[in-house]
């Protein structure tokens, strides 16, 4: 491991350095209750001799000798925002006590040299940053302001001097990521997605380094709550189809996607992997770019994309973004902008009393999974009756059992279910609709109906319908 320093350094020293935030790192996150914490903290311990704020892992660039933050990001942005506002507000009371008095006077105050603080010059691109970085501000401001002058000229010295970090500091950018911490001290966890964002980010050869502002942007955009609270889009499709997806069709559990199952989206390196089963990606990867650089695309606009599957080797590098972007755009067309001939069952699985129940979004998930795993394959051919198929399939696990869990629907996905296994396992293997069509799934009897259900009178009616129940002998 090439650490080239290991250091317990003050505030100040930290803020000397000449510091970048690269362009894997994840937007800028804190709310006011990480800043209010940070603030009491420091307000709490300041009349201690030292005072420790956390680690911080660095690596330093080997041509323009600057030092990327790898890990620390969220908690030196807010300590710069910190110092800023103390500045600011000692730089008022001190201009204001000038204009009142003599610059000669015994009583007159002058404020302490500032420190040029080079993340505020920092050009952020993710609207969540902008915003965060801009709310923070005004909001430690707002608590600076109450202070007397030497209450802020105390506390100035105090986070400037005492206040440390434990620095990290490496030169090997894939040794420093080992060093992420799985939760910042004072901030939030941090989520597979940003390991998987770094990673392939370090990826992205020297002759793709062009696209990597455009991933980077697509993916913070996907990565945006479209409501505060609620999972992106871009947390939906990985954890929930992809991860699953990707899991089940090799028969192993897809529970949880967490920080110990980012090994399931990395893959191969086109530029550095010489083996022979590498050589179609390789080939596909070098058709469609000469493809797309034809100055006739000028012309037709005839853009094509890789020809992903879900179940595939991961390809590193720009094409995991392009990978990621194009199933978040399939899952949005069948499901969210809603496909003709999804039509009919969504609007029963939209409408239903139940549908908001934990075990009932287990089960709609199945559905989707099964959906878009056969249409990732064979595109629209017999869309309609593989649609019914995998809704017998997934709400047959909803009609027979009272309390759906997680286990019971991943190990239906996973092939490892009593009566319900095997339909993704199916697609997987199939050459042919044909051979996902001839998938049984068993018909439904009142006697396999759970007495207690309640709320699935529609989903039952959708069985009778189309004839997949029979009634009890």
């Amino acid at each position: 491991m090439a650490i080239i320093n290991k250091d317990v350094i003050a505030v100040k020293g930290i803020m000397e350095m000449a510091l970048e935030i690269p362009d894997y790192q994840r937007p800028y996150k804190w709310q006011a209750e990480h800043v209010n914490q940070l603030f009491d903290d420091v307000m709490h311990h300041s009349e201690q001799a030292a005072y420790r704020l956390g680690t911080l892992v660095l690596c330093r660039e080997q041509h323009s000798g600057k030092f990327d933050i790898v890990d620390g990001q969220q908690r030196l942005l807010t300590l710069t925002l910190f110092i800023d506002a103390l500045y600011r507000e000692l730089a008022l009371t001190s201009s204001a006590t000038s204009r009142a008095t003599s610059s000669t006077s015994a009583t007159s105050r002058s404020t302490p040299r500032p420190l040029k603080l080079g993340l505020l010059s920092t050009q952020f691109s993710s609207p969540e940053s902008i915003k965060n970085l801009s709310h923070n501000a005004a909001l430690l401001q707002s608590r600076v302001r109450r202070l007397t002058f030497d209450e802020q000229n105390k506390l100035l010295g105090f986070l400037l001097g005492q206040c440390e970090l434990i620095c990290i500091t490496l030169d090997n950018l894939s040794e420093a990521f080992q060093f992420f911490d799985s939760q910042n001290a004072r901030g939030k966890p941090l989520a597979p997605y940003d390991l998987l964002k770094a990673y392939h980010l370090r990826e992205i050869g020297i002759q793709d380094k062009h696209a990597e502002a455009g991933c980077v942007e697509a993916w913070e955009l996907a990565a945006t709550s479209v409501e505060n609270n609620q999972p992106s889009l871009l947390q939906v499709v990985m954890s929930n189809h992809l991860y699953r997806l990707r899991r089940w069709a090799r028969g192993q559990s897809g529970r949880t996607f967490t920080n110990q199952e980012i090994e399931v989206f990395k893959g191969v390196n086109l530029a550095d992997t010489v083996f022979p089963f590498v050589d179609r990606f390789r080939a596909a990867n070098y058709a469609v770019d000469l493809y797309n650089a034809d100055p006739a695309r000028h012309w037709d606009l005839n853009q094509r994309h890789f020809p992903f599957q879900i179940d595939q080797i991961m390809v590193n590098g720009r094409r995991f973004f392009e990978y990621i972007h194009y199933y978040i755009a399939l899952h949005h067309r069948l499901f969210v902008q809603v496909h003709p001939v999804l039509q009919p069952v969504l609007e029963v699985l939209n409408h239903y009393p139940g549908k908001h129940r934990t075990g009932d979004g287990y089960v709609r998930n199945l559905f989707e999974c099964a959906v878009l795993f056969y249409v990732d394959k064979f595109g629209e051919h017999s869309l309609e009756q593989v649609v019914w198929l995998c809704f017998f399939w997934s709400y047959r696990i909803r009609l027979t059992h009272h309390t759906v869990q997680l286990i019971t629907v991943d190990n239906a996905g996973s092939g490892q279910g009593k009566f319900d296994a095997g339909l993704i396992q199916v697609i997987a293997n199939a050459l042919h609709p044909k051979e996902v069509l001839s998938f049984m799934v068993p018909m439904l009897s009142a006697n396999d109906l759970d007495g207690n259900q309640t709320q699935v009178e529609d989903l039952l009616e959708c069985f009778k319908a189309k004839r997949y129940f029979i009634d009890a002998q």
